[in-house]
C-alpha cells in the first residue's frame, strides 16, 4: 500500500453500530457541545487507480465543563489511526489543552496548549508558537466549526486558529448552500464550508447538517498528488453524559 495514500486516509479523519435518527439529538443552544455523540463514517481514499477503504468513528463525550474526543480509523486490516483531544468548554467554545495521535506505522505526536503561558508546544520536535484566541486542534477543528456555524447561521466565512502538528495556521472557511444529501445515515440539507488558501491542488470541503446540531455528515480531502479522501455519514447517536 502507498505510503502516501494510508497517509491521507488518516488526515480524513476529521462505524458498527445501528443507525439512529436525529430525534435522538437536543440541538439546545450550546449544541453540538452539550451533547456526547458518537459518529459513524465510511472513509474512502483514492489516488490512480489505488482504492481503500476504512471505517472511521469519531465520538465526542461532554462531562461538566470538560470534553473529550476519539477518533478512529481502521483501513482494511492493515492501518489504523487514533486522535484524541482533550480540554474544556467556555463561552468561545473548545478549548482544547492537548491534542494526540497514534498510527500503527509512524511515531506518536502530542500538541500541548498551556493557556496561561500562552504557548501550544509540538512534539517530538519541541518546537512552540504562542496560543490565540480560540485555537483549535486538528480534531476538536470540526465541532467547533459545527458551533460557531449554529452561533452565526448567516456567515460568509468562518476564521479561526488551528495548531497543527508542527506549527499554527489561521484557517478560513467560505460557507455556500450544500445541496441535499443522500447518505448512509439519511437525507439531509446541509450548509457546505470550503477551507481556503491551501497550498496549490490542496482542497477540504465540509458538509454540516442543520438537523443535526450542524454536525459534520461529509468531509473530503483532495492533495496535490490527486489522492482524494471521503468520508460520509453511516450512524449517529446520542450518548449517556
Amino acid at each position: 500500500m502507498k505510503r502516501s495514500l494510508r497517509t491521507a486516509l488518516a488526515a480524513g479523519l476529521v462505524a458498527a453500530m445501528p443507525s439512529a435518527g436525529a430525534a435522538e439529538l437536543v440541538c439546545g443552544p450550546d449544541a453540538p457541545l452539550a451533547t456526547s455523540v458518537r459518529l459513524e463514517y465510511t472513509v474512502t481514499a483514492t489516488r490512480s487507480v489505488l482504492s481503500l477503504t476504512g471505517d472511521g468513528v469519531v465520538t465526542y463525550q461532554r462531562r461538566g465543563d470538560e470534553y473529550s474526543m476519539v477518533s478512529t480509523l481502521k483501513a482494511a486490516g492493515v492501518f489504523e489511526a487514533e486522535q484524541r483531544s482533550g480540554g474544556t468548554v467556555g463561552s468561545d467554545g473548545l478549548v482544547p489543552r492537548q491534542f494526540t495521535q497514534r498510527t500503527s506505522r509512524r511515531p506518536p505526536l502530542s500538541v500541548d496548549f498551556d493557556w496561561p503561558d500562552g504557548r501550544v508546544a509540538f512534539s517530538p520536535t519541541g518546537a512552540h508558537a504562542a496560543t490565540r484566541p480560540q485555537m483549535q486542534d486538528r480534531l476538536s477543528l470540526l465541532f467547533q466549526l459545527a458551533w460557531r456555524q449554529r452561533a452565526e447561521p448567516r456567515a460568509e466565512t468562518l476564521t479561526m486558529p488551528v495548531a497543527g502538528h508542527r506549527s499554527t495556521a489561521t484557517y478560513v472557511f467560505v460557507a455556500t448552500e450544500g445541496d441535499p444529501l443522500t447518505l448512509p445515515a439519511g437525507r439531509f440539507d446541509t450548509v457546505r464550508f470550503e477551507l481556503q488558501g491551501q497550498r496549490r491542488g490542496d482542497s477540504l470541503e465540509v458538509w454540516l447538517a442543520p438537523e443535526l446540531c450542524s454536525l459534520p455528515v461529509r468531509a473530503r480531502f483532495a492533495d496535490e498528488r490527486g489522492t482524494v479522501v471521503e468520508q460520509r455519514l453511516r450512524a449517529v447517536r446520542a450518548l449517556a453524559p
